[in-house]
């Protein structure tokens, strides 16, 4: 059964990969699906640091997004963020788009078969290329990968912190 709370007190929304020029601007790796998450006004929560960053200015360019934050206003100040995530507040997501789900809401949701039985908690949501794979965890211990597709998920249920699934043949 679930062993605490199933969201994760912050998202990861994206990673700085490197300074890039000399006034404070880095590259940072975009991990968010919401186009308007990197608008100049918006606050993020970077790991190891105490206060928030408030992003400045941001541009695309080569495909990657250059951003300028608050505060941050030379090459040395912009390399000490190298590697850090980029993280918000899950409330801070908005609503996923009609008939689709934020990953974090997935966390921790009981796992149970049409059938009624109890397969185990989701710990894990992998991308793959073809779908995204549930990685339950049941009371043994045992680890499960469930595909997350419409032929197997029957019903999630946010609410009541549980999913309903149809295994295909062979699939447990």
């Amino acid at each position: 059964m679930p062993s605490g709370s199933r969201k994760p007190s912050r998202v990861i929304a994206g990673r700085v990969i490197k300074p890039y020029g000399i006034l404070g601007w880095v590259r940072v790796e975009v991990l968010s699906e919401n186009p308007r998450r990197f608008q100049p006004g918006n606050t993020f929560i970077v790991e190891g640091r105490e206060e928030a960053l408030v992003l400045e200015a941001a541009r695309r360019s080569s495909g990657s997004l250059m951003a300028k934050f608050q505060g941050v206003d030379d090459r040395e100040s912009a390399g000490k963020l190298a590697g850090a995530y980029l993280m918000i507040a899950p409330e801070q997501m908005g609503e996923p788009p009609p008939g689709s789900y934020w990953e974090h809401d997935l966390l921790r949701l009981r796992v149970y078969d049409v059938h009624g039985e109890y397969l185990g908690e989701v710990m894990e949501v992998m991308e793959t290329g073809a779908n995204d794979v549930l990685v339950l965890r049941g009371e043994e211990g045992r680890e499960r990968l469930v595909p997350l597709i419409r032929e197997v998920v029957v019903e999630i249920d946010l609410p009541g912190e549980r999913m309903i699934i149809r295994p295909l043949p062979g699939l447990l």
